[in-house]
């Protein structure tokens, strides 16, 4: 055996593996040396994936679905139709409102001619009552002169008839004239009577111009009750055509033409593939070596071939266990200390849309020198 050994071809077999065997090592400890130097400058984390803003797209009015021309993986345009809902029955209830609406104007143009000539004539009539109170109480006042007058001449007459320096004639004249002057004035005080009480009318006639005009206050509020209600009526005629809230792409639908939906369903979900992130759960142990604008590695499962570059922009305040809907509370005392974790949120430029949202990724956040 030692002879063997001892051969120049067994000693150059056993050099060449020595030399593979300390080649092997010393490629072991570079590689060794380099991954250690880069764990000692980065923080790698592998429990990240692409995230993105899914809107989901939902109904505020119930109806059947008309048209649903939208598929998954469909590209949209903000404003584009997503799903139509069937609106021919509001559309008739707006039909509805509008003639009621201009009923109601026709009511008030109808009110409002009323009020001017009711106006007109009430201001005109008052005015000629208040002449015809003044002539009357005019004609009275030369009544009562009149009377008095005459009530002093069958004074004097009666005095001197007595003494019998006046004829019985004269006394009989003097009495007539009394009585012609009473009945004058009766009758004056009777016409400023019946006069005050046309003057009273014509006045109580300006209340119904109130209340004509109280009737045309409440036909302007029922035009603007119903003109709310038809404005409802078009928000409810608008929000039956769904539109793309945003220029996206179409995750997954959830409606199809025919099907009845009702407020708040989910018809869809959306989301604007320029607008995504990162996010990613670090460990605590971690926490302090991330920094906000620390910049980032991104590996993609999908794509292992490309790096792409990002930079960390907001860092939780919260564990992600806070958030768990089975919290373990610990009463007995007796745990198991289990790392937690808290999310980072790292901005990432979009590169031909290859990013999307689910994908997962590994990612090496910089940790800044210190000094």
């Amino acid at each position: 055996m030692a002879d063997e050994l001892k051969r120049p071809g067994n000693r150059f077999g056993t050099a060449i593996k020595l030399l593979i065997f300390f080649g092997v090592l010393a490629g072991g400890g570079l590689w060794g040396t380099q991954w250690l130097t880069h764990r000692m400058k980065h923080v790698h984390e592998t429990d990240a994936r692409i995230a993105a803003s899914v809107i989901a797209v939902s109904s505020r009015v119930a109806g059947w679905v008309t048209k649903a021309p939208v598929i998954e993986g469909d590209r949209k345009s903000a404003g584009d139709i997503l799903v139509q809902v069937d609106d021919r029955d509001s559309r008739l209830r707006l039909t509805e409102m509008q003639a009621s609406i201009d009923e109601v104007k026709a009511d008030q143009s109808r009110v409002k001619a009323e009020i001017q000539m009711s106006g007109q004539q009430t201001r005109r009539r008052h005015e000629a009552q208040k002449f015809r109170v003044r002539a009357v109480q005019a004609k009275l006042q030369a009544a009562l002169t009149q009377l008095k007058l005459a009530g002093s001449e069958h004074d004097r007459v009666k005095k001197l008839v007595a003494r019998k320096v006046l004829s019985r004639q004269r006394w009989d004249q003097a009495q007539a004239d009394l009585r012609r002057a009473q009945e004058l004035h009766r009758e004056a005080d009777a016409d400023l009577a019946v006069a005050k009480a046309v003057l009273l009318d014509a006045k109580a006639a300006r209340g119904q111009t109130v209340v004509l005009r109280s009737r045309l206050d409440q036909l302007l509020s029922e035009e603007k009750r119903l003109t709310t209600q038809m404005r409802r009526q078009a928000l409810d005629i608008k929000d039956r055509t769904i539109l793309s809230p945003v220029d996206g792409v179409i995750d997954t639908t959830f409606v199809n033409e025919g099907e009845y939906v009702r407020p708040g369903q989910r018809l869809m979900l959306i989301h604007d593939p320029s607008q995504i992130w990162v996010k990613a759960n670090i460990r605590e142990t971690e926490l302090r070596y991330v920094k906000i604008g620390a910049p980032v590695e991104i590996s993609v499962d999908a794509f292992p071939d490309r790096i792409f570059k990002g930079e960390v922009f907001r860092i939780g305040n919260t564990t992600t266990s806070e958030f768990s809907l089975l919290p373990s509370p610990n009463p007995s005392g007796n745990f198991t200390k289990i790392t937690q974790r808290l999310p980072v949120r790292i901005k990432v430029t979009q590169d031909g849309e290859l990013l999307r949202p689910g994908m997962m990724v590994e990612i090496d956040i910089v940790i800044p020198e210190e000094g």
